[in-house]
């Protein structure tokens, strides 16, 4: 090993622990920083950079300790720490324990001995959960919400224009974002840094509820808001994804909705889209292209029924489906032109992993999500309510689109989607303080006459009475 290795392994090592002083120090900096780098580093392969995980994983591995060891030096300095645990996060912990506990159980109880990938796999919504609850903590005041919101679309305009780039073959993220398994670039579609155009378009479709909000809101600066909405359709377009184009329809109905703006959104919704289909025709077009083909329906969607059909079914046969058949859904298919396959379905995927149990979970928890969201929007008008009525668009985009892809672990969308439903359950950030109320002038007696202002006389008149 040579110095020169030695002194930048002691000096990252040294910048590390600084990093983590500083966050434990101030731990709303955990939720700037992952906002600030998960479209970028998300799409990076386990052990591409860094062996065994993902740089994602691991930001938020360092960031959560980073947290967690601020916290017990608070306690063991005497601070008083409380925690109140909401129907929504007992929903939350019960999704995580039945995706992971009870899968491996039914394994052991089969007389199965679980592989890497299998515990692997019961992780995914552990760490999913712990963002959650990394959101709804940290977070203390009205301030640091709304930097939060507005870190997030920033970071959402620089994936979109990215992907508009990716997609029109301008730009390809190569180098550590070189797939593992790499089957070049889909052309026409958007992946960007997060190596996934399903993915791109999850995370826009979320983002792009909060900038809407932010616009029919009239936040300030109201042209950037107009300017980040703008560039976040059309990399939703530019994700060349039909999905992202269904989730981008179901959020903007369900972002109308919430502000009572739906005469608004009809008024819009026809120039923007003629607009927005101009800008991304290319890309639309290309896609498109794909239902000429011999069969009527683009080859990624008969490849995809044929997965599903051949592949999957199957093992869900002879009522596996009822407690479930594996953690790991990938697959080694019989072809030799791919390495493995992906269960393409996010029902499917929850019988897969978990059967009747898992399901239950997920609607239970899509339940409390809703309700959860509809009691925030309702009493809040803060940042708080804007992170509740895009999570409330993400729950609609989940229930729907799970028939087609596993949204709910999907990285990227997953990531972004529990750090806003984190952010609209936080209990930290107070209530913005109530408008005054006008104050209504009152009689007033002036020489024995009972004189009333004009603004309490029905008509106008002026009226008068004697004691």
């Amino acid at each position: 090993m040579t110095l020169t290795l030695l002194l930048l392994m002691f000096v990252g090592a040294g910048l590390l622990a600084a990093l983590m002083v500083f966050v434990a120090m101030r731990p709303v900096w955990a939720a700037y920083i992952f906002l600030a780098t998960q479209p970028f580093v998300g799409g990076i392969d386990r052990g591409q950079l860094i062996p065994l995980f993902r740089p994602s994983e691991a930001i938020q591995l360092i960031l959560t300790t980073a947290v967690l060891l601020g916290v017990l030096v608070r306690v063991i300095r005497g601070e008083q720490l409380s925690v109140r645990f909401t129907r929504l996060d007992r929903a939350v912990a019960l999704l995580a324990i039945v995706s992971s506990v009870w899968p491996l159980c039914w394994q052991f109880a089969r007389g199965q001995i679980p592989s890497s990938a299998d515990f692997q796999s019961t992780v995914v919504l552990w760490r999913l959960a712990s963002l959650y609850a990394l959101f709804r903590w940290v977070v203390r005041t009205r301030e640091q919400a709304r930097r939060c919101l507005w870190i997030l679309l920033v970071s959402a305009s620089f994936l979109a224009l990215f992907a508009i780039l990716d997609s029109l073959g301008i730009w390809h993220p190569g180098g550590p974002w070189t797939p593992a398994l790499n089957g070049g670039p889909s052309p026409g579609r958007g992946g960007a840094t997060l190596n996934s155009a399903i993915a791109v378009g999850d995370y826009l479709s979320y983002s792009l509820g909060v900038a809407l909000v932010y616009l029919l809101r009239g936040r300030q600066p109201r042209l950037l808001v107009a300017g980040a909405c703008g560039i976040i359709v059309v990399g939703i377009l530019g994700t060349g994804q039909f999905s992202a184009w269904i989730s981008m329809v179901i959020v903007i109905v369900v972002v109308a909705r919430a502000e009572k703006q739906m005469a608004r959104l009809i008024k819009w919704v026809g120039p923007a889209a003629v607009l927005a289909a101009l800008v991304a025709g290319p890309v639309i077009s290309q896609r498109l292209a794909g239902f000429n083909g011999a069969s009527g329906l683009p080859q990624s969607w008969v490849v995809r029924w044929s997965n599903v059909t051949t592949l999957y079914l199957p093992r869900l046969a002879g009522f596996r489906w009822v407690f479930g058949v594996r953690p790991d859904t990938t697959l080694i298919p019989p072809e030799t032109w791919r390495d493995i396959v992906y269960l393409e379905s996010g029902y499917l995927w929850l019988f897969y992993v978990g059967g009747i149990p898992l399901v239950v979970a997920f609607i239970w928890f899509l339940r409390r999500g809703f309700a959860h969201t509809k009691k925030v929007i309702a009493r809040r008008h803060d940042d708080i309510s804007v992170a509740a009525v895009a999570t409330r668009g993400a729950l609609w985009c989940l229930a729907i689109l799970s028939i087609i892809d596993p949204h709910l672990t999907l990285r990227g969308g997953a990531d972004l989607f529990f750090c806003l439903l984190g952010l609209s359950a936080n209990l930290n950030v107070p209530l913005p303080p109530p408008a005054p109320r006008p104050e209504v002038p009152r009689a007033r007696p002036l020489g024995g006459v009972v004189y009333r202002p004009r603004e309490l006389l029905a008509g106008g008149a002026h009226q008068a009475s004697g004691p």
